[in-house]
């Protein structure tokens, strides 16, 4: 099962990780990006159904001991932001998406506001809402027929602190309201009610992290490490899990090239055991990187910026079933104003 949860840090966060980390303008008026691409993408999940036309795996499975197959997909690529700054109060409000959610298949826009408060940094609120609902399947366990699909949403809210005195320190906080329409796990196994209250994947997802951000050789060098601690406290215990990850974003600039790594590792631990895999734990482990260049300028045009990328993400669990890996390629063009 690829989780919801998995963080910016893991790839397409590239843009945000390269470009939104930046003061508020100077000067009143609008800015913002708008990037438009394509790509190819290779999931195995057995959770994640589909989102727009694209099929994320296959509807029917004829059992529930092994790994997902694996579904190769053409995708869009599409996000923009647009944000206006009161230069004199240093205020900025700003609406858009979050590249580093695409990979978790989660097509939430944020709409919030971002305050300078001299000295002691910048923070930020905003709310965070999904106009365009992943689909999981409503009951992952039902074999030798095909499967329905269900919406999944996860709206909330995030809190930044930036630059906290004059330094490179960001805190930040998150909280989501994950909503299966139609939560059906485990009903077609025939499990008692409350075995199948166990597995209830509504829930409330918290997450904080803290990163920071060194430079050296200014503007050449950027690295950026965080550490976040997760909870999903879910309606059902063998869903519930707290965990955290490692991570870091890595930014090299030269010319009119940057070039963008990020690595990640994430450990997640259960509450209770899963009842259709003999009372075993899904504990599992995560793994992803990326990396991606932008070149400033193609064919002599101002303010745009070519990009390519690859990724990579695997879990790892204690049961089978919930294995799962993404690989994904994109190329684009980003412009700025």
């Amino acid at each position: 099962m690829i989780r919801p949860v998995l963080p910016l840090v893991m790839t397409t966060a590239f843009i945000s990780n390269a470009y939104a980390i930046e003061p508020i303008p100077t000067e009143s008026g609008f800015s913002g990006f708008v990037n438009v691409g394509v790509g190819g993408m290779s999931v195995e999940s057995n959770t994640l159904a589909q989102f727009g036309s694209v099929d994320l795996s296959n509807s029917t499975i004829n059992s529930i001991d092994g790994s997902a197959s694996s579904e190769d997909s053409a995708i869009p690529i599409i996000a923009a932001e647009i944000a206006y700054t009161f230069a004199n109060s240093r205020t900025q409000v700003f609406i858009g998406n979050q590249l580093e959610d695409y990979i978790r298949f989660d097509f939430s826009t944020l709409a919030g506001i971002r305050q300078e408060i001299g000295k002691a940094g910048v923070l930020g609120a905003s709310f965070l809402y999904t106009p365009l609902a992943t689909e999981v399947w409503s009951d992952p366990f039902l074999t030798g027929s095909p499967r329905t699909k269900t919406d999944r949403t996860a709206n909330g809210y995030r809190l930044i602190w930036d630059r906290m005195y004059g330094t490179g320190l960001e805190l930040r906080y998150s909280y989501r309201d994950v909503d299966i329409d139609d939560e059906l796990s485990g009903v077609s196994q025939g499990l008692e009610s409350e075995d199948v209250t166990l597995l209830n994947r509504n829930g409330d997802l918290h997450r904080f992290t803290a990163q920071y951000t060194f430079t050296w050789d200014s503007p050449r060098h950027r690295l950026v490490p965080l550490f976040s601690v997760i909870d999903l406290d879910a309606d059902g215990d063998a869903m519930a899990y707290d965990g955290y990850s490692l991570g870091a974003n890595y930014i090299y600039s030269v010319n009119r090239w940057r070039l963008v790594t990020n690595v990640y590792i994430s450990e997640l631990s259960f509450d209770e055991g899963h009842p259709l895999f003999d009372d075993r734990k899904i504990d599992s482990s995560q793994f992803g990187a990326s990396f991606t260049a932008f070149y400033a300028s193609p064919f002599g045009w101002k303010n745009w910026l070519a990009n390519g990328s690859v990724a990579w993400f695997d879990q790892d669990s204690d049961v089978n079933f919930y294995d799962s890996s993404v690989g994904l390629f994109s190329v684009g063009l980003l412009y700025r104003f």
